[in-house]
């Protein structure tokens, strides 16, 4: 993490600041100054993976289940609100579901005709708690991807990796929704080694690890980006 005056970069927990008529004199206030609390990946350019299909929609399942809070958690909150500027920039259409346990479930839709509001900012500082239900994530992404304006979409999974995908049914419709729409799953693992229990659907896997920096209190975020099927995997310190 970093202080910036980027509003691409920015933490949650800032642009919360602009809900509050008290803070957000502040807010401008520290963005002229570049004081505001962003986030900051470590590494390279890579041209390998294959990019996410132009102009398609996308579905975020982000986890906000126990082992997510605190970094994990603003880390994957981060990323999703600059995809969002990024897909709303493109013209694209975007859901984000959060997801935790087999009955918590929370999500939003974002295109041209719904921007990012106050709403999705509050939407955003959410947060379930508890365990982690991948079947259930899978199960909502794949009805979304009935529903007209996201066929056709991929899938960004944020999360650490904890919990599995034991349902057969649940995987052998994810299996024909891939055929039939061209889909992929991508998965950006937060603060683990490798995608876990989303290895067997992954079609790429990045992966952010967070170090404790010896030399401060503070902390350091390495990416470290990892193709799967037995491709090598890159570190970037």
């Amino acid at each position: 993490m970093r202080f910036s005056d980027s509003i691409n970069s920015l933490l949650p927990m800032e642009a919360a600041k602009l809900l509050n008529p008290a803070l957000k004199r502040k807010f401008y206030a520290d963005m002229l100054e570049g004081k505001l609390l962003s986030y900051q990946l470590l590494g390279k350019h890579y041209t390998g993976p294959p990019r996410i299909k132009p102009r398609g929609p996308m579905i975020a399942l982000v986890d906000t289940s126990g082992s997510m809070h605190g970094t994990p958690q603003t880390l994957a909150k981060s990323a999703v609100l600059a995809m969002a500027k990024l897909m709303l920039s493109q013209q694209r259409d975007m859901k984000v579901i959060l997801f935790a346990s087999t009955s918590q479930h929370l999500e939003i839709e974002l295109s041209n005709r719904k921007k990012m509001s106050e709403r999705f900012l509050n939407f955003l500082l959410y947060t379930f708690g508890g365990g982690t239900d991948f079947n259930t994530a899978l199960a909502s992404g794949l009805k979304s991807l009935k529903e007209k304006d996201f066929q056709g979409a991929d899938l960004l999974f944020i999360t650490d990796g904890k919990s599995e995908i034991s349902d057969e049914l649940v995987l052998a419709r994810w299996e024909e929704a891939k055929k039939k729409y061209n889909a992929k799953v991508y998965s950006l693992i937060v603060g683990g080694s490798g995608a876990g229990g989303l290895s067997q659907i992954s079609d790429y896997t990045y992966i952010v690890e967070m170090e404790q920096d010896k030399e401060s209190s503070g902390g350091r975020v390495k990416l470290v980006k990892c193709e799967t099927g037995g491709f090598e995997i890159n570190k970037i310190s």
